[in-house]
């Protein structure tokens, strides 16, 4: 789907959440859960461990121990003992004189980064995997609610890089509401604002987004909460290049992300 800037009509933004964004939702929001469902939600996150493991500067093991291949520690021992010894040969002795003088760093680079290129792809593999499984473990609007406003951002921060995003620190940006900045190759910043609360998020809301968005010089905006958005705001927003998900958008997405 496609939105459009007021200030380009034919400007086109491929890189938002195919979500609903004509969805309306009522007021009453009648799938929130109850009080007592978030509080056994909180309580199930608490007995797994996961309530307070969300961080988004927390440290994760890229390359867990054991899964390199003993093919690759044979390569990776091979390499100084071979090239140290070729290259001082071929430059100080006649022994190798055969071989072109530029040819062992060549080889000695190749092979420094056949060695590099599988643990550069390991470690984007398992740091991927690792995200997906710690996002995953928080897949319904009661287990959103059940987190702390802090852990629900560290949890829409998590979202937004498994969708390929790089996520900024705000400090890039004047605050203004904004709990997130996001870039990729296409979107040079997005703005993310998140409420974790239960309640229904009006358009006035979504107008001061908006402004912060311009204000900033952004090209996208999301407005991301566990509860509803309202008619009039979606109304409001149709047509400008940002998004409002609600918590059952947010469902829907955990379950495609997790």
């Amino acid at each position: 789907m496609t939105t459009s800037s007021p200030h380009s009509k034919n400007r086109r933004y491929d890189f938002i959440f195919p979500g609903r964004p004509d969805q309306h939702v009522n007021s009453d929001a009648d799938w929130f859960p109850s009080p007592e469902e978030v509080a056994r939600a909180r309580a199930r996150l608490e007995r797994q461990g996961v309530v307070g493991s969300f961080s988004r500067s927390e440290a994760r093991r890229l390359v867990p121990p054991g899964e390199t291949p003993w093919l690759w520690w044979v390569f990776a021992v091979l390499w100084p003992l071979i090239w140290p010894t070729v290259i001082v040969l071929t430059l100080t002795t006649n022994r190798l004189a055969w071989l072109p003088v530029w040819l062992p760093p060549i080889l000695a680079l190749l092979h420094m980064a056949a060695l590099a290129v599988p643990v550069l792809y390991t470690e984007r593999g398992s740091s991927q995997a690792d995200l997906r499984k710690h996002f995953g473990k928080v897949r319904t609007v009661s287990e959103m609610l059940a987190l702390d406003p802090a852990e629900f951002e560290a949890w829409t921060a998590m979202m937004f890089q498994l969708m390929g995003y790089r996520v900024a620190d705000t400090q890039t940006v004047a605050d203004h509401g904004i709990d997130l900045a996001v870039t990729n190759d296409r979107l040079k910043l997005g703005l993310v604002q998140c409420k974790r609360y239960r309640g229904t998020v009006g358009e006035a809301t979504v107008r001061d987004l908006y402004g912060t968005m311009m204000h900033e010089n952004a090209d996208f905006a999301w407005l991301v909460t566990t509860g509803a958005v309202s008619r009039q705001a979606r109304e409001w927003a149709r047509g400008k290049p940002m998004e409002l998900w609600d918590g059952r958008q947010l469902e829907e997405a955990a379950r495609r992300y997790r």
